[in-house]
């Protein structure tokens, strides 16, 4: 993969000397470790099942639809395979139905995607997984992020990243793209690092730094 994958404890390293609002973070939060999962079809739909939902119902509504698929897993034919209506029945909304039915037939008519995707930059992988409909910005980067372990991707339109920030760099810290920049620009290399500390750091109920 043309920009490395991500080692957790350079990445520590470097941001706790970058930034002190990283360094307080990392102080007052469970000792940091990164899930990661396979880079896979099965990763794109957890994704789009999570888009704009809590992590409960969005694991909820994942685990019907595996249920529901059977022994054969969640898989581009397993999708094609059934209706609509079940995959609507398993809790997914009918533009996420959608979603899920294009990004199967995408899958079918290009099966070496993901192989080729590994090869690539994080910005070709980017561009490369908003062309298939229901992948935007926000679910691109969290698949480059979390299953393709590039190092240096800032999640942006995350919700829960922006809070944080707005939080501990004052408000109004993420209103413009000059002022967001002032902040990130000193994470890089290991911008994918920083918004998990983010991540972290809200899961543990933004403990005063």
């Amino acid at each position: 993969m043309g920009n490395g994958q991500l080692d957790l404890d350079k990445a520590l390293k470097y941001l706790v000397r970058a930034d002190p609002v990283l360094k307080s973070i990392v102080k007052v939060i469970p000792k940091l470790t990164f899930s990661y999962r396979e880079p896979n079809f099965e990763g794109l739909v957890r994704i789009i099942i999570n888009q704009q939902l809590s992590g409960a119902a969005s694991r909820t509504i994942f685990s019907r639809l595996k249920n529901t698929l059977g022994e054969n897993g969640i898989s581009p034919n397993a999708i094609s395979s059934v209706s609509s209506a079940v995959l609507r029945g398993c809790g997914i909304s009918r533009s996420k139905t959608v979603y899920l039915q294009g990004l199967s037939k995408f899958f079918i008519e290009n099966s070496e995607f993901l192989n080729e995707l590994k090869q690539k930059d994080s910005e070709s992988v980017i561009e490369e997984l908003k062309r298939i409909q229901g992948i935007g910005e926000w679910s691109s980067r969290i698949f480059a992020l979390f299953y393709l372990r590039h190092p240096d991707i800032f999640a942006v339109e995350d919700t829960s990243v922006y809070k944080a920030i707005e939080k501990l760099y004052g408000e109004g810290s993420t209103s413009t793209q000059n002022s967001l920049d002032q902040i990130t620009n000193k994470w890089v290399p290991f911008r994918s690092t920083a918004c998990v500390l983010f991540w972290r750091w809200i899961d543990f109920g933004m403990p005063d730094l």
